[in-house]
């Protein structure tokens, strides 16, 4: 590696999953602005004020989520301090992007699937017989039944996978954090159809299929791969705006739906903050009115 390199620099002080993500990120940063590959770094490190704003208003214009923009520039900033460290580029343009405005974003954001369109979901999948289906069934199993994030998916090894107690291992989540999530059966069992496809060698436990129906156990999936896939079965749904991240807000929807405790919930989703499981919960009115409806105490309250 380039000691020097600021992008570099920067990308070497990640965890492994942030520094896949990020990396991604900003590679699409590099095509959406039209920057050549090999001049991403030089770019990156150069990025002041009025650059950072055009980057923002290119992302917003192709869709990206307010968050995701968000977390481009905050990396942007990040390679830009590596710059001003190793002497690249002045404090002054550092400081300048300290101004970049946030853009702001509804604490809501976002979507989940119904009941009914997760039973569709799996019906379809269920129609395609290949190696590549049974991954496919496999993986939005995981996210829907154990609520992963697609960084989460991508990273899991077939070590991490216990049949015997059905857990599944989560070495590096959010923040670099450990956890293990508690498989349902119906998630376990769609998992082990996958394996007598896979295999059981040595790698990563979601991996890359190439041509023939060939595994390859030692590739690592991209966070694209998964992008897409969840967008195409999704849209066979009608379903065009579901994206991976609102497969955890249908997990955790269902789970404080079936009467999980919030806690208990948010144990499970992997959050350190109470308040982060609360902006995931997708529930309707109904759910509320039918609470209400719940709540007695005895014959208090009613006419005699």
């Amino acid at each position: 590696m380039d000691k020097r390199c600021p992008y570099k620099l920067y990308l070497a002080r990640l965890s492994p999953l942030s520094r896949t993500s990020i990396r991604s990120q900003l590679e699409s940063v590099g095509e959406l602005m039209e920057w050549p590959p090999s001049d991403l770094a030089e770019r990156l490190v150069n990025v002041d004020y009025a650059t950072a704003l055009d980057v923002q208003s290119a992302m917003l214009d192709k869709g990206f989520a307010p968050r995701t923009v968000n977390r481009v520039i905050t990396a942007i900033r990040g390679v830009v301090k590596a710059g001003v460290i190793t002497e690249k580029v002045s404090q002054k343009q550092y400081l300048h992007l300290q101004s970049v405005p946030k853009i702001k974003h509804a604490q809501k954001a976002g979507n989940a699937l119904t009941l009914h369109q997760v039973i569709k979901l799996f019906r379809n999948l269920r129609k395609n017989t290949s190696p590549l289906g049974f991954r496919d069934r496999a993986i939005l199993a995981v996210m829907l039944g154990c609520g992963l994030r697609r960084s989460e998916v991508i990273a899991c090894s077939i070590g991490h996978f216990d049949g015997e107690a059905r857990t599944l291992f989560i070495a590096h989540g959010k923040g670099s954090k450990s956890r293990r999530v508690y498989l349902p059966e119906w998630v376990q069992v769609l998992i082990q159809d996958w394996l007598e496809v896979r295999g059981n060698d040595s790698g990563y436990l979601f991996c890359v299929i190439k041509r023939g129906g060939h595994t390859h156990p030692d590739r690592m999936l991209s966070g694209e791969v998964i992008y897409y896939l969840v967008k195409q079965h999704c849209t066979s749904i009608g379903r065009q705006d579901i994206t991976p991240h609102d497969l955890r807000r249908t997990y955790i929807t269902r789970l404080l739906d079936q009467g999980a405790d919030l806690n208990t919930v948010r144990q499970m989703a992997g959050h350190s903050d109470i308040s982060t499981t609360v902006i995931y919960d997708k529930r309707d009115d109904k759910t509320m009115r039918k609470t209400a409806d719940e709540l007695n105490y005895g014959d208090a309250g009613l006419p005699l």
